[in-house]
């Protein structure tokens, strides 16, 4: 049997649009609420009460084949981590993200990585909008 990848998905008819997710994200990797450094995007409507967009990681690995110094892999659990130790701060992996969700934060790449197999925006998402 091959890697299970691992990655969030969400169900567009449950997200409410409380941005929960979006900030619990930047507080868990950066001790800071501000969805703008939050690793998953999301982009409600109120007007009509749905939500019309998201980009999550999908743990693609685009990232990984652009990386130089090899400083992003995927585990043995299917997620993509970026060795920060390795990085040399290139950004390749933010022009190779389809999804445009790899974060530069102080000149650093971080990008989610389920929160080490704990993910914090499915714990703290009220109506179960986010799972894995």
């Amino acid at each position: 049997m091959g890697l299970q990848i691992r990655s969030l998905k969400v169900d567009p008819n449950l997200c409410t649009g409380c941005y929960m997710c979006t900030l619990i994200c930047s507080f868990s990797k950066f001790k800071v609420f501000n969805p703008r450094l939050s690793l998953l995007r999301i982009d409600y409507n109120y007007k009509i009460g749905r939500l019309e967009g998201y980009a999550l990681c999908n743990q693609c690995g685009n990232c990984i084949s652009v990386c130089p110094t090899k400083a992003i892999y995927m585990d043995f659990s299917g997620i993509v981590r970026i060795e920060h130790s390795k990085c040399i701060k290139c950004l390749s992996c933010v022009s190779a993200c389809p999804n445009n969700v790899i974060v530069v934060y102080n000149g650093i790449p971080y990008k989610c990585d389920l929160c080490d197999g704990d993910p914090q925006c499915v714990k703290f998402c009220l109506v179960g909008a986010l799972h894995v």
